[in-house]
């Protein structure tokens, strides 16, 4: 009797200890987390039959621009491909209950990224998929854009033509756990901390009734945990933040800086070690910020850029503007929690290219660190943001040089940075060495 008690109890410790998400850590190796804005969100109320299609296509009736993609992220440097890989800029179709569907990514996974795109690539497999439901295109009754009617794109909780026309997609080598996964689509723009109603481009006032039913997300920002082989468990920070970009001819948009400004304040409140995202509640009524019990990785575009020369730069498809730098550094400096505190532009371990100086001596600048850029905007949008206990081993931006390898798949043949060839973003990367970090 004593035996079988004593037996009893063992087995439960042990059970215990595999539960324990922080009990064994034999994982010692390193995980590539990467981010590519891809460009697959088509701005036409057929933009995702269009993108269905497309991904579809077999053989010689593939699209060259999403073989191009594919062949990008298949690419290896120092011997690595994404483990994590974050997608933004994709459609998807959100029907009733919100969900949303992932037709178009598991069509491009297999019809793209599994197929090797060169001789010398590696097709791409990833066991675990999570499509992200959208605020873009779900149409409410207000005149969000003050012209007189209601209609789409503009009269959405994120501009759309359709609903999931932007939104984005998390593909991983590493069990997710999809179902506690967080959302918050519902959240409520005027809810967030220290923000006013802001007005219009055209300086008129928004109604109240629109201004409290606009959700603060565009897309959405999602919290999901990711597993890894030894049971313990990360957090995986994903989104997407509204485009600041303004109307053609203009230098600014009012609107979209405070909406992009009120986006991060949420971010920043939500990893925040100092119990300021307490007030936050998730679409399924979860109260508080992230889970602080695990590390996180903070990853998406959240176009913005902490230089204070904030102009980007003259393109053949978008005029020269103006962002709000200083929404981005409540994130980057203020937040405590993560790896490089004050020094994200300018660290050691900042992602960064050769590519981007090159460009920058093409196009000109006063951004003082032009290695950082991830976009031909002359900016950094897109980010992958360990947490502090995370090592990070490594980094970089995907943007060769002409004439270094890939440089193809970027430029034309006049040597002219050509985004129909690809993306107007590139791919970001960081490399976490699990035998390093401290969680």
């Amino acid at each position: 009797m004593q035996f079988k008690t004593l037996g009893l109890a063992l087995c439960a410790l042990l059970l215990s200890a595999c539960s324990d998400s922080s009990s064994t850590k034999n994982f010692t190796g390193t995980l590539r987390f990467a981010t590519f804005h891809v460009d697959m969100a088509y701005d036409d109320s057929q933009g995702y039959f269009t993108l269905l299609q497309q991904t579809g296509a077999t053989g010689d009736q593939q699209d060259p621009r999403l073989a191009n993609l594919a062949a990008i992220l298949q690419q290896t440097y120092q011997e690595r491909q994404p483990d994590v890989l974050l997608l933004t800029g994709f459609s998807t179709s959100v029907g009733e209950g919100g969900r949303a569907d992932d037709t178009a990514a598991v069509q491009f996974e297999q019809n793209y990224l599994s197929q090797p795109q060169a001789s010398d690539l590696t097709g791409l497999s990833y066991p675990y998929r999570y499509v992200a439901s959208t605020n873009s295109g779900q149409f409410i009754p207000y005149d969000i854009d003050g012209d007189g009617k209601l209609s789409l794109p503009e009269d959405a909780q994120g501009p759309g033509h359709f609903h999931g026309q932007n939104s984005f997609v998390l593909l991983s080598k590493y069990a997710l756990d999809a179902e506690q996964a967080r959302t918050f689509r519902q959240f409520k723009w005027q809810d967030v901390n220290g923000v006013s109603k802001p007005k219009r481009d055209d300086g008129t006032e928004l109604d109240d009734d629109a201004w409290a039913a606009l959700s603060v997300m565009d897309t959405n920002f999602v919290d999901i945990a990711m597993r890894l082989p030894d049971g313990r468990q990360i957090s995986l920070l994903l989104t997407q933040l509204v485009d600041q970009q303004p109307a053609e001819g203009a230098l600014r948009s009012g609107w979209a800086q405070q909406r992009n400004g009120a986006q991060l304040d949420f971010i920043a409140d939500y990893i925040s070690d100092r119990n300021d995202g307490d007030y936050l509640v998730d679409d399924a009524g979860r109260r508080g910020g992230a889970n602080l019990n695990r590390p996180f990785v903070l990853m998406g575009n959240l176009n913005n850029d902490e230089d204070p020369f904030r102009l980007t730069v003259q393109t053949d498809w978008a005029d020269t503007y103006e962002i709000n730098s200083s929404a981005i550094r409540k994130v980057l400096s203020d937040s405590y929690l993560l790896g490089s505190n004050g020094r994200f532009n300018t660290d050691s371990l900042t992602p960064a290219s050769f590519g981007a100086e090159e460009y920058k001596m093409g196009v000109g600048s006063s951004h003082i660190h032009p290695r950082v850029w991830t976009s031909l905007s002359g900016m950094r949008f897109s980010y992958v943001l360990p947490h502090k206990d995370l090592h990070i081993a490594d980094s970089g931006v995907f943007w060769p040089a002409i004439g270094e390898s890939g440089f193809q798949w970027l430029y034309d043949d006049s040597g002219a940075s050509d985004p129909a060839l690809s993306s107007h973003e590139r791919l970001v990367w960081v490399d976490v060495d699990f035998g390093r970090s401290v969680n």
